[in-house]
């Protein structure tokens, strides 16, 4: 049943098959926003290190909380 189905698939039964068209633009913004999100975790990872980093030089007694 599946060989059939791909072989109908191949012989153009349902129409243009093609994802090429698509695929480039869509792989584009999909970059693009990963980038973007990589930024945020990496800037989020940054104030959360500088976060700690102030809790231990002002309240010493506090850093056993966080761990």
């Amino acid at each position: 049943m599946l060989h059939r189905w791909t072989k109908e698939v191949e012989a153009g039964k349902f129409g243009n098959t093609s994802l090429d068209a698509g695929t480039a633009l869509e792989s584009k913004v999909l970059v693009k926003e990963k980038d973007q999100l990589k930024k945020l975790l990496g800037e989020q990872a940054l104030e959360i290190a500088i976060l700690r980093d102030l809790i231990k030089k002002k309240n010493p007694h506090l850093l056993t909380k966080l761990k």
